[in-house]
């Protein structure tokens, strides 16, 4: 908490600071910072943390940025404010200030949040089956089985409804009904991660919590087997899960048929609505 407390004290006294150099006036009375720059200032401080862009980049790009606003809102208000030296000076300090206290905000809760999420759910294998990686992954692994015309099957692991919701409600009472109901997804990914071998891939789809398994070399009896250690598995875990499989080339050769193909198999072993329509390469679903 001492390193999220830094930046918020050094935002607030940057502020207060401005604002009493306001009050003050610096070579010109009152007003030595424009009402415009506190609002270009308060930007700079919120776009990092709207922005991941912003707080993984280097740390002078929300102060470069900012200074290129202020002298784009000099030339729309015109040069006559160019002749005040110190009170330029001390709008550029208060923007580049504003802008690195920012990003250093968000990355402070960027980090508190993953710390936590951490503690919380512990390591994971899946991966944000939505994400560009991901997407990247499950199409160079459907075109390897294509060109070698090796099996290679799908399965998607969704908890189900009776059952998530009994392990939610079994979660500590002091978290937060979003935080347990993530830290059972986590908890279900686990599972069925201990029993995956090295070369099967785990995916998640965040929004519903469902686990999808992508396992090469398998055909429908291993896949029979692996289904079975999964559900066993998440059922030992506390988290009842329904399955549904798909196996290529036999059901389907591309991956958005597969899924099809794994979610009909889901849908007909339990009443549960589709989730994930496609992975397009480079993350578009």
């Amino acid at each position: 908490m001492t390193q999220l407390r830094r930046p918020l004290l050094a935002l607030v006294a940057l502020f207060t600071a401005a604002i009493t150099i306001d009050r003050t006036g610096v070579d010109r009375g009152a007003e030595a910072i424009a009402s415009s720059v506190y609002a270009l200032a308060a930007l700079a401080v919120a776009a990092p943390l709207a922005f991941a862009s912003l707080r993984r980049s280097r740390p002078w790009l929300p102060a470069t940025l900012a200074f290129a606003a202020y002298g784009s809102l000099l030339a729309v208000s015109g040069s006559a404010r160019l002749g005040d030296v110190h009170v330029v000076a001390t709008e550029v300090a208060f923007l580049v200030l504003a802008a690195r206290l920012g990003q250093h905000l968000a990355r402070t809760i960027t980090r508190l949040d993953d710390t936590l999420g951490a503690i919380a759910f512990g390591d994971s294998r899946a991966r944000n089956i939505e994400s560009p990686e991901a997407a990247d992954t499950i199409h160079d692994e459907i075109a390897r089985s294509r060109r070698h015309g090796r099996p290679l099957s799908l399965t998607i692991l969704s908890p189900a409804p009776s059952g998530l919701n009994a392990a939610v409600e079994r979660a500590a009472v002091e978290v937060d009904r979003a935080v347990r109901r993530r830290y059972v997804y986590g908890k279900l990914a686990r599972a069925v991660g201990d029993q995956l071998r090295r070369s099967d891939l785990l995916f998640e789809h965040r929004g519903s919590g469902r686990l999808f398994v992508l396992s090469p070399e398998t055909d429908q009896d291993g896949l029979s087997l692996l289904v079975k250690r999964m559900t066993e598995a998440a059922a030992i875990a506390g988290v009842p899960t329904e399955a549904g499989s798909a196996s290529f080339p036999g059901d389907a050769i591309a991956f958005e048929s597969l899924v099809e193909v794994a979610e009909a198999d889901l849908t007909a072993r339990a009443d549960m609505t589709p989730h994930l329509r496609a992975v397009g390469r480079g993350g578009t679903a």
